[in-house]
């Protein structure tokens, strides 16, 4: 059997294409869904609310997960929860659901207090390239360590339901999917108006 010159050419347009566009997902010196340093020129309304899935990474904390879960939850977020506390390994559980998360194509990945040791630092790099590559943002709630690499993450959220200036949790959150100017470092609040 013979494949035509034509259909074989036409095949590789198709791959570079699709090669091209993998690489699209990862900007050059920016983490995922931190490029925008001014409101686009072209209006964009976002991902709808109810089409999101947020893959949580649990922490050593079920409780103070909780509230970050209900708080997506009033707002209506579905997130997709990712419990650690109670394994015998917590870094190298995180890191996999952070991979899992990655291939499930979720809208963004929110690791609950993220804590590097000497012995996980590469396991961490490894999970937060494969969220990267994969195009979807990273945002780090109430991290314990700060990452060396700022490509990794598109946000450091703090939960402080005290500060007036606290932007709403699930707000931060869809700000960084939609990709727009936000700071690298946001405190958050976990109330919900009603």
């Amino acid at each position: 059997m013979t494949i035509p010159l034509r259909r074989i050419g036409g095949l590789a347009a198709a791959s570079v294409a699709a090669l091209s566009l993998l690489g699209a997902c990862t900007p050059p010196d920016k983490a995922v869904g931190d490029t925008q340093e001014k409101e686009p020129d072209v209006a964009f309304d976002g991902l709808d609310r109810g089409d999101v899935v947020i893959g949580f990474i649990g922490s050593d904390r079920p409780d103070f997960d909780r509230v970050a879960l209900q708080a997506f939850e009033d707002s209506g977020l579905a997130a997709s929860y990712l419990s650690v506390a109670e394994v015998e390994d917590p870094a190298r559980a995180a890191q996999q659901g952070v991979k899992d998360m990655a291939e499930r194509q979720v809208a963004i990945i929110v690791v609950s207090r993220l804590d590097i040791a000497d012995d996980t630092a590469d396991g961490w790099d490894e999970a937060l390239d494969d969220a990267r590559g994969a195009g979807i943002p990273v945002a780090l709630l109430n991290p314990l360590s700060d990452l060396p690499d700022d490509t990794l993450y598109a946000a450091a959220l703090t939960i402080n339901d005290r500060a007036a200036d606290a932007v709403p949790i699930d707000d931060a959150v869809m700000t960084i999917i939609d990709d727009l100017p936000h700071d690298k470092d946001m405190m958050v609040g976990t109330l919900v108006d009603e």
